[in-house]
């Protein structure tokens, strides 16, 4: 469930100056914002409050997903935890560009990509995962959460079926493949080999 509480930590979590402030610091901060400098914010924000969502979502259906400290960190937006040791790196990216993700996949073709479905229904990529989440519906609700507006959709989830009920079980597969070694391990107790 995706409301205005999740985009304000999304901003605290993504800029240090207004990492202890209040909703309504926050809301004035963007109030003086330049209008044309406001697309990169909320674009910048709308990746956080991704990131946050999906690991959300992970978590909640029984994977280990964990952000990492630095919302800037290099080649990965999250880890897949097992044994309290990374078991795989996944990238984020809440655009509906696909020549953005084909870029990405590009300069790192081994690290799987979980997009907005707008991404994901125009990639054809065994590495492109669709978190089920709209990029045009998270873009709105963090323009309507900075702009002080209530979200029309606050309250309701801004993910579709596949990020409430299968997108582990999606991850999983991509980011984590058994093979032949990880069968036997997993007869035995040892998580993703």
């Amino acid at each position: 469930m995706l409301s205005n509480s999740s985009v304000f930590d999304a901003v605290r979590r993504g800029y240090n100056e207004l990492k202890l402030a209040s909703n309504d610091d926050i809301l004035d901060y963007f109030a003086n914002v330049n209008p044309d400098a406001m697309s990169g914010h909320i674009s910048n924000i709308k990746g956080i409050v991704f990131e946050q969502e999906v690991v959300n979502a992970l978590n909640s259906q029984g994977m280990d997903a964990m952000l990492f400290e630095a919302t800037n960190h290099p080649v990965s937006d999250i880890a897949l935890m097992s044994d309290g040791d990374i078991a795989a790196d996944m990238q984020l990216k809440a655009t509906d560009s696909v020549s953005y993700i084909n870029e990405t996949l590009a300069t790192n073709p081994d690290i799987p990509i979980i997009v907005t479905s707008e991404a994901a229904n125009s990639l054809d990529s065994a590495m492109v995962i669709d978190s089920g989440i709209d990029n045009a519906v998270l873009n709105d609700a963090v323009s309507e959460a900075l702009s002080g507006e209530m979200a029309n959709h606050v309250g309701e989830s801004v993910a579709s079926d596949v990020a409430s009920e299968g997108l582990a079980e999606l991850v999983a597969d991509v980011a984590l493949p058994i093979s032949p070694i990880g069968i036997i391990g997993a007869l035995f107790g040892f998580p993703f080999l």
